[in-house]
């Protein structure tokens, strides 16, 4: 019985602090989100100082679609080579950036496959 017990005592001590990371989630959703519209407030994209950064960017988002024309411009091994693996095979987006030193073609396939996303808010401290 005494087992019984202590398991309870675990099992309502994991959902009280369940709870309070939902808690602690959501406060620091507002705080991001205050952050942010301040800095769209001030016009800005940027803020930095001593101890931190805060940065309003755009994620680049890829068309995958749009690489299909490399086919074109690389043998299957170099494909292969610039893609991800395991499966499902999608390109690897830093290779794909050290392509567009190539120009030419390969560049404009490349360029045209990214394209802006939303907006996002990135905070980091500095020296961390």
């Amino acid at each position: 019985m005494a087992n019984t017990i202590d398991i309870r005592t675990m099992l309502d001590t994991l959902e009280a602090m369940k709870a309070e990371r939902k808690i602690l989630s959501e406060d620091i959703g507002r705080v991001t989100l205050s952050i942010q519209r301040q800095l769209e407030d001030d016009d800005a994209v940027l803020f930095e100082d001593e101890a931190w950064v805060a940065e309003i960017k755009a994620a680049t988002v890829w068309n995958e679609a749009a690489l299909l024309p490399l086919l074109e411009h690389y043998s299957a091994d170099e494909i292969e080579a610039m893609q991800n693996k395991p499966k499902p095979r999608t390109y690897n987006k830093i290779k794909l950036n050290k392509e567009l030193k190539k120009g030419g073609e390969v560049k404009r396939i490349i360029e045209f496959a990214k394209q802006s996303g939303l907006p996002e808010l990135t905070i980091r401290q500095k020296g961390k």
